[in-house]
């Protein structure tokens, strides 16, 4: 990645602003390969849940109120036979997890708060499969798909003090300077999809920037590159070690990278700690679909047949509760609603619709294509102007894809 020296100093000097998670709660008790592809396939992720938290002075805690614990029993882990993607990532976690106080600390935490883990787990049922499915494309860590649990409990809406927002709590200078756009009614930063992106580009840049050195680059996206790099800096000239354990930095940043590496190691072994984590399925459940004009996310929310407080919940960044003129809005819906959604006639007046060129196989039939590309036969035949439902091996069809990868 390639950033200008202008670049480098915004991002040194203003970093992410993280949730404070521990310190404050503790002191405050196949498209087929016969494809010639145009537009691309859908990623998909879970429907949320909508669960109350308290916010305590800029951090983001699923506090529990006394007279609202819940006393439920905790799920047997070990009837469960297909895994959920908290084993998946168990399995993916690379960064090494040492035995020190600063993780002792965070671990025992989060082991003593389990209605903050069954929240915030919970919360992050729409959004940890997209989070883990673009690290993964990305070669990074794994664990950096957790980064949400500590910046912002998985909290969409949340807003800092410091003018933080949005699930990886980005500030607005950081996010222009990797491609977060404002406009009124739309805020990038609140966007699922594009601040995913734009904190990655970020932490992709700090890796770089820090020599390949992981939790540099993690410590870095919390409080700024500059701090870090002075930190490294004032070790080297000691003589000292510039590992992260040994660096001084802010007390908030000590353990920053503390809270995200015992959290890894919690979901790592998560069966052992009687907790109840929210079951996410390791798939894709929420498709996009391009909006390219100004719509109001209620009268999306009706063609799709869900609320549109959900659909909110699903797209924050539009912030005035409707998408934008002359642009290509990409709105998350959940897949089950899809079919639904393109079938509403109401629909069609401000989707962009998308096609990809498919020469058929042998043995190929339009369920199992309209099934693959997340369409439907109906559709397929309306394209192409198709009587029934007879297709011919070496003929050509429009696929109908309406959202992009």
């Amino acid at each position: 990645m390639h950033y200008n020296f202008l670049l480098f100093s915004t991002i040194l000097l203003s970093g992410c602003q993280s949730a404070h998670l521990l310190e404050n709660a503790t002191n405050s008790n196949h498209q087929s390969n016969n494809s010639s592809v145009i537009d691309l396939t859908p990623e998909t992720i879970n429907q949320p849940s909508h669960i109350d938290h308290q916010r305590h002075s800029g951090t983001y805690i699923a506090a529990e109120r006394p007279q609202q614990r819940l006393q439920q029993p905790i799920p047997d882990v070990s009837e469960k036979i297909e895994p959920d993607l908290w084993d998946i990532l168990g399995r993916s976690f690379s960064l090494p997890v040492p035995d020190n106080k600063r993780i002792r600390h965070s671990r025992h935490w989060f082991v003593n708060n389990p209605y903050h883990i069954r929240t915030v787990t919970r919360r992050a049922e729409p959004f940890l499969y997209l989070m883990y499915d673009k690290v993964q494309q990305r070669d990074m860590p794994i664990e950096v798909a957790l980064l949400p649990f500590i910046e912002s409990a998985f909290d969409q809406f949340a807003y800092s003090p410091r003018a933080a927002a949005g699930l990886w709590q980005i500030t607005a200078p950081t996010g222009k300077a990797f491609g977060l756009e404002y406009w009124k009614g739309y805020d990038g930063r609140r966007d699922v999809l594009a601040s995913t992106d734009a904190a990655l580009d970020l932490l992709e840049y700090l890796h770089e920037r820090f020599n390949g050195n992981w939790l540099h680059a993690i410590a870095a996206y919390n409080t700024g590159g500059a701090r870090v790099r002075n930190a490294i800096k004032k070790n080297q000239s000691e003589g000292k070690s510039t590992d992260f354990w040994a660096l001084e930095l802010p007390k908030e940043t000590r353990l920053y990278v503390p809270k995200l590496l015992a959290m890894a190691d919690i979901i790592k072994h998560h069966n052992k700690y009687n907790l109840d984590f929210a079951t996410i399925k390791p798939a894709p459940v929420l498709s996009k679909v391009i909006v390219n004009t100004r719509v109001q996310l209620e009268v999306i929310a009706s063609h799709a047949n869900i609320s549109s407080k959900a659909l909110y919940a699903l797209n924050p960044g539009y912030t005035a509760g409707y998408t934008l003129e002359k642009r290509d809005n990409l709105i998350l819906l959940p897949k089950d609603k899809i079919e639904a959604f393109y079938k509403n006639e109401g629909s069609h007046g401000y989707i962009k619709y998308k096609f990809t060129i498919h020469n058929i196989q042998p043995g190929e039939s339009l369920s199992e294509l309209a099934q693959i590309n997340n369409t439907t036969v109906s559709h397929i035949k309306q394209v192409n102007k198709l009587s029934d439902s007879i297709i011919i091996a070496g003929q050509q069809l429009l696929i109908p894809l309406f959202y992009p990868e």
